[in-house]
């Protein structure tokens, strides 16, 4: 510590200023343990929900505080098993739309999607704006073009460059990898682009279902209900 702050007045008048502050913020984050902060706020955490716990189970409070109680403990073990934090709406409908449409969609399309997911009456629904659909095709094309310039540097290292210069062949050729993990990182940013375009895509199919029901002729369901026989 004495070398870090003396290096830190040495240095205070001139360029390396921000690097002695960097040392010193190193230095202060490792010794108060960040691991150990988190595990305390965690911990606080649990004891906090344990405390709810009991005195939801005590019975001692009024209709009001168990109700508050039990909607906190409920919207809290929904957001950490799904990792959505929703109302009792809203979960309840999610549920059933899981439920329903399980075989067609996950749980990660939902938490993907949620901020664009709205409740129309008791139905699950989702809307996108010209923004979120320009945006995906920006990160699209930025996707492509970033894509294509590391497959030329790939192809440029190993034609032009080969193994003679190793060096420069193990710098281009990590400078490509580079590359291509920011297009997986931009194309990411896509996810819930398409997780909404496939709720909107499920909710649409239902409405459609829902109103061709309603549609038929009630004699006619009354057939299909009670085939003749």
């Amino acid at each position: 510590m004495e070398t870090l702050v003396q290096y830190f007045t040495n240095n205070i008048g001139t360029d390396k200023i921000w690097t002695a502050f960097l040392l010193l913020a190193i230095y202060y984050i490792l010794k108060k343990e960040p691991f150990k902060v988190f595990a305390h706020f965690s911990d606080k955490r649990e004891k906090e929900l344990e405390l709810a716990k009991a005195l939801l189970e005590s019975e001692k409070l009024s209709k009001e505080a168990n109700e508050f109680l039990r909607e906190h403990l409920e919207k809290t073990a929904f957001r950490r098993y799904y990792g959505i934090h929703a109302d009792s709406e809203m979960r309840s409908a999610l549920l059933k739309f899981y439920k329903q449409y399980q075989r067609q969609i996950g749980w990660y399309d939902l938490r993907r999607s949620y901020t664009n997911i709205k409740l129309d009456g008791a139905k699950i629904t989702a809307h996108l704006s010209w923004f979120d659909h320009a945006l995906r095709w920006m990160v699209t094309g930025m996707c492509y073009m970033i894509g294509a310039y590391a497959l030329f540097v790939m192809v440029y290292t190993i034609l032009v460059v080969g193994t003679a210069n190793k060096a420069q062949f193990f710098a281009l050729t990590a400078a490509a990898l580079v590359l291509l993990l920011a297009t997986v990182f931009f194309s990411s940013m896509n996810w819930a682009y398409h997780s909404t375009r496939l709720v909107i895509s499920i909710a649409e199919k239902e409405r459609r279902e829902i109103d061709a029901s309603d549609s038929i002729d009630p004699v006619d369901k009354t057939k299909k209900a009670n085939p003749p026989g």
